[in-house]
Parts: C-alpha cells; structure tokens; sequence
C-alpha cells in the first residue's frame, strides 16, 4: 500500500465521490486530512477529508505524445 502525499495549501484539487475543483485551505498532517474550500463557491467547504481522497490537479500536462 502506498502512502498518499501530503497536500499543500493552495493546491487546486479533486476531491473523490465530490464534482468540481476545490482549494486546500488547512492540512492536518498528524491525523492526515485536510480542509478544502469549492472553487467556485468560497462558502462550500469539505471538513477532515482524508488524504487518501485528495487528488492534486496537475498543470500543463497534455494528452498528446
């Protein structure tokens, strides 16, 4: 099993079983989650998601080869 990577604050993300791009807003290293604000609604914030549910929004990253 791999460990999931430790989220930054003000990474763009996605967020597994939730729609939409969120930013992380707080990170909670020790119990391993962290707290995520909807891009495009500031007000809808995600409490305690765990790490495991955190995907980073890579930039730049194209489809073609």
């Amino acid at each position: 099993m791999t460990i999931p990577r430790v989220p930054r604050r003000g990474e763009r993300v996605r967020v597994s079983d939730h729609e939409g791009m969120f930013i992380v807003v707080r990170v909670d290293k020790v119990g391993r989650v962290g707290k995520l604000e909807r891009w495009a609604n500031p007000g809808d914030v995600l409490w305690d998601v765990p790490f495991g549910a955190i995907h980073l929004i890579r930039e730049g990253v194209s489809g073609a080869a």
